[in-house]
């Protein structure tokens, strides 16, 4: 069984337009739509599962870019690897208090040009 990616469908549509869309071009095995929690509506993105590669195919080449009631759809193999990697993990890029103290332990400032102290001299252009 093939899975398919569907996105951009319009809100308003049911499950059994989607069957009727999808039936022409091969065998569905599943269809599922996801939907709000709260609210119940769709949210615009769903799998079809087709029974065969070339029913599966043939939906994409039909589909893909399709306008239904004013939205374009589009239709892709869904990557089943995706579940299987791991989410990049990104550091935390502010300092805890445990990196200050040992930035501070390093003297990371050494090498540093110290400020222009401002004095009363430049108002006079002394």
């Amino acid at each position: 069984m093939i899975k398919l990616f569907v996105v951009g469908y319009p809100l308003d549509i049911q499950e059994t337009e989607m069957i009727e869309l999808f039936s022409t071009h091969g065998m569905i095995h599943s269809i599922h739509l996801l939907t709000d929690k709260d609210t119940g509506k769709h949210k615009g993105y769903g799998f079809v599962e087709m029974v065969d590669q070339a029913g599966a195919e043939r939906a994409i080449s039909a589909l893909n870019n399709m306008v239904i009631k004013g939205r374009k759809i589009t239709v892709k193999l869904a990557d089943e690897s995706r579940v299987q990697k791991p989410r990049a993990f990104k550091t935390n890029r502010f300092q805890s208090e445990q990196n200050l103290q040992n930035d501070a332990g390093n003297n990371s400032f050494n090498n540093k040009r110290p400020r222009k102290l401002v004095t009363d001299n430049w108002k006079t252009g002394k």
